[in-house]
């Protein structure tokens, strides 16, 4: 069984699925908390994404690959940040990354196997969980609050919908 990889797509196909998993982190830890929340949120979300180099699959690993990642890294700053801080509101940025992990499912769709499915949405999935976990939101010093907020578990939700229509569609 032949697995997906870079040279095996488009550019444009290439692009959405590695840089979903980098939306999917702007738009968890966008979902709530402080300015310090979605700094540990992101590091986080960046060091699930670096974690990725271990994976069994080539295009997990390859997502996770240095210079990828600061490339989409520098990207995304660009395009999300800037010195009048945030260009887009937390949902509008949710609204990015389901649109984006839907692209993803349909380059899976097109293309992917089985194998690649489940990798690509075991990863996606595990960066959203780190990311949710970085933080506590609603806290006091540490103390209280919750660890997943449910505007984080709404975005998570949201996004493993994109990236598996047909059990969304089953359990309505």
């Amino acid at each position: 069984m032949k697995l997906l990889s870079p040279e095996s797509l488009a550019a444009d196909q290439w692009a959405v699925l590695r840089d979903t998993p980098y939306l999917v982190v702007l738009a968890v830890s966008a979902a709530g908390g402080t300015r310090l929340d979605a700094l540990l949120e992101r590091a986080a979300g960046a060091k699930a994404i670096a974690n990725g180099k271990n994976n069994d699959h080539p295009l997990i690993r390859l997502i996770a690959k240095e210079s990828e990642m600061e490339s989409v890294i520098a990207a995304m700053y660009a395009r999300f940040a800037g010195p009048a801080g945030p260009k887009y509101s937390p949902s509008e940025i949710k609204g990015l990354a389901v649109q984006s992990a839907e692209a993803a499912f349909a380059v899976l769709q097109g293309l992917g196997s089985e194998l690649d499915f489940y990798a690509y949405r075991t990863f996606v999935a595990g960066v959203a969980r780190a990311v949710a976990e970085a933080a506590r939101e609603g806290d006091v010093m540490g103390i209280g609050g919750h660890l997943v907020s449910d505007a984080e578990r709404a975005v998570i939700q949201a996004v493993g919908n994109a990236l598996n229509p047909a059990t969304s569609a089953a359990a309505s």
